[in-house]
């Protein structure tokens, strides 16, 4: 994996800026000889002696990348920090811009560019995650509104895209760093999945052969039929492939072969290969599941599925023999599931890219109840499970921008907490004399914790909140 230098990652991000060449050398001055603040690491210090450089540089540029940035954050953007730093791996690059970390969000603001030209289509997957370090831990987290492209240039085959995402929820200190890592992407990716019930599934022998392998197979083209899922057909039924159907991946043949035991023959066109990890390249993109009712106990529905299907590479595709499912059992047969993941672009591409940047959180101010706060959960405003379910809350965390609630599990109940947070009403009194209701924004009820956020419309001052009140209970902020 290739790393790029402050200097390197902020030249490509200044492209496309119009601004006199002084200017351009002093925010590349200010990348490579950052003045130290006490307390900041070095990254973090370049981050923001670059910042202030380069305010002045935008704001006579055009349509800019901080323009697209700018306009996602809106009256948000001036608590949001500079964070240049990027990685390249597989033709493709990756550059953070930007964060802003709320007390229990972080949105990380970031650039993908395709080097290739080739990688970056509509149907692209990728394993993209953003983790949040918080007490010296880095965890996945909870809550946010997870990944959003927010502009893509198809000429540079450049995205600038935001993954927002929350802390730990058993963590209650705001982040100090990000990290956004992804090992592979998947341009063409395809899924189908078909579920059929007893009555659906075609009882037939077959014609079949034995391979000097000693695996019986059937024969190829005896009952073509679609995989409902597969893009041509919406729900899950059996329909006969007709000549004008060009499909991926369909069944060539399925029912029982001279083995005594039920098969299905997939076919797939040429263009199909593997959605899966190197090591598992060759196997079968397709997976089937069937369950069967017990003979001795035929009225209890069978949880789990019978997992000895067997595969056999054949010409054009696969034959998956289900050893369990005879002429004998069919009658016990209550569902059959057929699924297929693969690609028609050539398969996953695997690499190493990997971003870690300091983020600081916004100013916050906290405050917890004197006594205990219980709250019950409600839906629609009803107590549908009646006080079982009760969340204590735990503290309060205000910000310019926000106000997130922590709450937990009282002692001695059995069930974990759960509120619904939009039922919640929430209004904070400032020492103007002005009450404003923010808005809900999010909720995370996980590992018997949970937290609220509302936003603000706009950001407050910090100082001058005196109390918030919480369904008809004041915490006073001292």
């Amino acid at each position: 994996m290739k790393k790029h230098n402050m200097a390197q990652s902020l030249d490509r991000a200044l492209d496309g800026l119009h601004f006199q060449a002084d200017m351009r050398e002093q925010v590349l001055q200010a990348a490579e000889h950052p003045v130290r603040r006490p307390g900041l690491p070095r990254r973090a210090a370049a981050a923001l002696a670059v910042c202030a450089a380069l305010v002045i540089a935008a704001a006579a540029a055009g349509p800019t990348l901080w323009k697209i940035i700018q306009e996602d954050l809106g009256p948000q953007a001036p608590y949001a920090t500079e964070v240049l730093s990027g990685c390249e791996d597989q033709g493709v690059r990756m550059e953070v811009q930007a964060a802003l970390a709320d007390s229990r969000l972080t949105r990380l603001y970031f650039t993908m560019e395709d080097l290739t030209g080739t990688l970056f289509r509509e149907d692209t997957a990728c394993d993209l995650l953003l983790s949040l370090e918080t007490g010296g831990t880095f965890s996945w987290g909870n809550g946010g509104s997870g990944l959003k492209v927010l502009d893509y240039d198809p000429e540079r085959h450049l995205a600038t895209l935001v993954y927002s995402r929350g802390t730990d929820e058993l963590s209650q200190e705001p982040p100090t760093s990000a990290r956004l890592d992804m090992t592979y992407l998947l341009p063409g990716e395809r899924s189908a999945r078909m579920t059929l019930a007893d009555t659906d599934i075609p009882f037939s022998v077959l014609e079949s052969i034995t391979l000097e392998s000693g695996a019986t197979v059937l024969l190829p083209g005896q009952t073509p039929l679609l995989i409902a899922g597969n893009e041509q057909l919406p729900g899950d039924t059996l329909c006969p492939v007709e000549e004008s159907d060009q499909p991926d991946v369909f069944i060539s043949s399925m029912g029982f072969a001279a083995d005594g035991c039920y098969h299905i023959r997939f076919t797939q066109s040429e263009e199909v290969s593997s959605a899966d990890a190197s090591e598992y390249a060759d196997q079968p993109v397709f997976s089937v599941e069937y369950y069967l009712y017990d003979p001795e106990d035929p009225n209890r529905w069978p949880s789990q599925g019978v997992g000895d299907a067997a595969w056999t590479a054949v010409e054009g595709g696969w034959d998956v023999c289900l050893p369990s499912l005879t002429q004998e059992t069919f009658p016990y047969l209550n569902l059959l599931v057929l699924r297929a993941h693969y690609s028609v672009a050539g398969g996953r591409i695997e690499g190493n890219w990997e971003i870690t940047v300091p983020v600081e959180a916004v100013e916050q101010r906290t405050a917890a109840p004197v006594e205990t706060v219980l709250f019950p959960y409600t839906r629609n405003g009803e107590l549908p499970y009646g006080r079982d379910w009760d969340a204590q809350l735990d503290r309060v965390t205000v910000s310019p921008l926000s106000i997130c609630a922590d709450f937990s599990t009282p002692d001695g109940q059995e069930s974990p907490c759960q509120l619904t947070g939009s039922e919640l009403s929430l209004s904070v009194s400032l020492s103007d004399g002005t009450t404003l209701a923010p808005a809900y924004c999010d909720e995370v009820w996980s590992q018997r914790v949970g937290w609220v956020m509302w936003e603000f419309n706009e950001p407050i001052d910090l100082s001058l909140v005196e109390s918030i009140t919480l369904n008809g209970e004041t915490i006073p902020l001292t």
